[in-house]
């Protein structure tokens, strides 16, 4: 599966704004008074997708070398 760098790019940016969009989302629910379950649930959030971010901007740099 190969494509342009900016098909990438794209990938990788519509990704992290999909996290982010999904954070703000999960804090939004949640709006208790206790900040303790919006943390450890933007944490896993993080790390669930953290690595899916990663491997696209790094396949982003690897074909745009």
């Amino acid at each position: 599966m190969h494509g342009t760098p900016s098909e990438w790019l794209i990938a990788g940016v519509v990704v992290t704004l999909a996290f982010f969009a999904l954070v703000a989302y999960i804090v939004k629910v949640l709006q208790s008074t206790n900040v303790l379950p919006r943390v450890l649930i933007a944490l896993g959030t993080l790390f669930g997708v953290l690595p899916a971010i990663l491997y696209a901007l790094y396949q982003a740099a690897w074909i745009g070398a």
